[in-house]
């Protein structure tokens, strides 16, 4: 049974309507989304939104945000349960860039969707009822929402060879998740979500912009044969072998600074070396050294250009003993010098 709290919480944006109450004791907030309203002056035919989410432990405060999308300060706790509903039906793209994320649709339960940090996924829900949970304080999250009928568009004949199941599930009002174990996010996709999240035009320019960075966004994320292949080899794998492989990236995504030794992950996971190095390029399509790599200049790049740290200090931020080594490595990965994020510093 449902109990509205006293001082009834009502929050609104331009394109949905979100309330507090008390279920059970728990607080839950819920999202209703209004599909014509959401998609009002969005991309690619007025057929896809993104925003974000972000929820901090400074304020426990959710922020959501995006192109043309109010920015809402919401009362949050961790683990709290965000009940979402539609006026229609909808395809939804989920991109856990900090923090992990579930969804589950109340009607259709064997379709439960975890997304842990630094994964990603797809699922389509007709217009029913279903709980979104982020279980961090800090959680960042890219999402997309698309009208089914644009993603026909926008993959041509590929969209039957590779989204036949999908197809299926909008004829017949099923809920559709894309991977049965939720894929890892390849750096050259994170990269397209940074190039829609800070797009440097404005007007009809940064609209053309943000369309071509989508459809290319869409195109890599489904029909990439890095993607396709991963996949394949993914699906192999038990979920216990997965889900030791995500705590093992997890580990080292948040402990770059530290030394990182094969012996000592493969204990992490529970494997032997050898079984360590196979599965993790069958689940993140690189070789370990060359993940932990990415990730370090990923880092640094953010250090550099957003925190603003010296080029000297971010190479020890990410596990560098020398900044010379990283000069090295990172001119080598990145195909220029770090110098060049900072054309002033000397």
């Amino acid at each position: 049974m449902v109990g509205v709290i006293p001082r009834k919480e009502l929050l609104s944006t331009q394109k949905e309507v979100m309330r507090i109450e008390e279920e059970d004791g728990r607080r839950i907030m819920y999202r209703e989304i209004c599909v014509e309203e959401l998609l009002e002056n969005s991309y690619v035919g007025d057929c896809i939104r993104f925003n974000t989410v972000e929820v901090s432990k400074k304020d426990n405060a959710a922020h959501i945000s995006g192109v043309d999308f109010t920015t809402n300060k919401l009362p949050f706790k961790p683990n709290t349960a965000i009940s979402i509903s539609s006026d229609e039906p909808l395809i939804k793209i989920h991109f856990s860039l900090e923090g992990t994320y579930s969804y589950q649709p109340l009607t259709h339960i064997k379709y439960l969707v975890q997304i842990p940090e630094n994964h990603c996924n797809m699922f389509y829900y007709p217009a029913t009822e279903g709980r979104e949970l982020y279980n961090e304080e800090n959680t960042k999250a890219f999402e997309l929402y698309i009208k089914p009928s644009v993603l026909k568009e926008l993959l041509g004949t590929g969209y039957k060879r590779s989204l036949e199941k999908l197809d299926e599930a909008i004829k017949n009002s099923n809920t559709y998740l894309h991977w049965d174990k939720s894929t890892f996010i390849p750096p050259h996709i994170r990269n397209r979500i940074l190039e829609v999240l800070q797009c440097p035009y404005k007007g009809e320019v940064r609209k053309r912009y943000i369309e071509s960075s989508l459809t290319i966004l869409f195109i890599e994320f489904l029909l990439g044969r890095e993607s396709i292949a991963v996949t394949k080899d993914r699906a192999k794998l038990p979920n216990a072998d997965y889900l030791a492989l995500v705590k093992v990236e997890t580990y080292i995504r948040k402990n770059l600074q530290k030394q990182l030794r094969i012996i000592d992950l493969a204990e992490l996971a529970g494997f032997n070396a050898t079984k360590l190095k196979r599965d993790f390029k069958k689940v993140y399509g690189l070789t370990i050294f060359k993940h932990i790599t990415s990730l370090r200049m990923e880092r640094a790049i953010k250090l550099i250009t957003e925190e603003g740290v010296p080029i000297a200090q971010a190479s020890y931020e990410v596990g560098f003993s020398h900044p010379q080594h990283f000069t090295t490595a990172f001119k080598r990965t990145m195909g220029y010098l770090p110098s060049q994020l900072k054309p002033t510093e000397l």
